[in-house]
């Protein structure tokens, strides 16, 4: 299990991760309003949450490719935690909507914190959940 969500989200974390970056930066005010939006949705990208989603990326993409079913299994609970405390922090200091407020050069939105939140708890279900071998052994 935990390779395959690996595999979804590596895909899916690099096309966010590039997708950011052709959006824009959030430190960058056009029109008094941050960049870093997709169109009616505010998510206050930056270039620090950009390449920091490629390395998640890049990770899971090694986990879901590359590594044995127990370094994936690691790899992505690992992951998970990451993105789940990313949402804590999230929820607990979220952005305003002229992008005021961020964290290490991260803003936190409502919908990244939705994101982040329910991918990081994907990854740990699955990366605790134990390999699909194991179960049909058993």
């Amino acid at each position: 299990m935990a390779r395959l969500y690996a595999q979804f989200g590596a895909v899916v974390f690099l096309v966010v991760g590039l997708g950011g970056m052709l959006t824009g930066d959030a430190g960058t005010l056009l029109h008094h309003q941050p960049e870093g939006n997709v169109g009616p949705m505010v998510l206050h990208l930056t270039y620090v949450r950009d390449v920091f989603d490629m390395v998640i990326g890049a990770a899971l993409a090694f986990a879901g490719f590359r590594a044995s079913e127990r370094i994936a299994g690691e790899i992505v609970v690992t992951v998970g935690v990451v993105l789940l405390l990313l949402a804590l922090i999230g929820f607990v200091s979220p952005d305003t909507a002229s992008g005021t407020r961020s964290i290490a050069g991260m803003h936190f939105t409502v919908v990244m914190n939705i994101f982040d939140l329910i991918t990081g708890a994907l990854g740990v279900l699955c990366g605790l959940g134990g390999s699909t071998t194991e179960t049909a052994a058993a």
